[in-house]
C-alpha cells in the first residue's frame, strides 16, 4: 500500500478491543511498512485522549516513529479559503477535519477514516477518501 494520512477517527476504532479487525490489520500493515504519514493536529488529537500516563507515553512512542507531515505557512491561508468555499458549497464540518482533508488533497495522499464529515467533503472536492466503518 502506498502512503496514507490515518484519521484520528480510524486510529481511534483501530485501538478499540471490539474494533473491526480489518481496520487493525490495515493499520498494522501501515505502521510496519512506513507508510502513514502524520498530521501534527492528529497526533494531539490521539495523545490528548489517551486515559493515563502510561498510556500518553506508549502512544508517544509509536507516534514518533511516523513521518511527520508538517504545513507551510502559505498552508492558512488556502485553508481559510478551503474552508469558506466549503461552507459556501453547504458542508459545514469541524475545521480539525476540514484541515486534515485539506493536507490530504494537497499532498495527493489518500485519507483513512471512519468520520462522515470527510465524505461529506469528498463529495464537494478532490478527496480521496478509504471509509472504513
Amino acid at each position: 500500500m502506498s502512503k496514507v494520512i490515518v484519521d484520528t477517527s480510524a486510529w481511534v476504532q483501530s485501538f478499540r478491543p471490539k474494533g473491526s479487525s480489518r481496520l487493525k490489520e490495515i493499520v498494522r500493515q501501515l505502521i510496519i511498512e512506513g507508510n502513514i504519514l502524520l498530521p501534527g493536529i492528529i497526533k494531539v488529537e490521539i495523545l490528548r485522549g489517551t486515559r493515563s500516563e502510561e498510556e500518553y507515553e506508549r502512544l508517544t512512542e509509536l507516534l514518533e516513529g511516523l513521518i511527520y507531515l508538517p504545513v507551510e505557512e502559505g498552508f492558512w491561508r488556502r485553508l481559510s479559503r478551503f474552508s469558506f468555499d466549503l461552507f459556501r458549497e453547504g458542508v459545514a464540518v469541524p475545521m480539525t477535519e476540514t484541515y486534515i482533508a485539506l493536507l490530504s488533497i494537497e499532498n495527493n495522499i489518500p485519507l483513512l477514516h471512519c468520520d462522515r464529515h470527510f465524505d461529506l467533503i469528498a463529495e464537494k472536492t478532490g478527496l480521496e477518501v478509504l471509509k472504513m466503518d
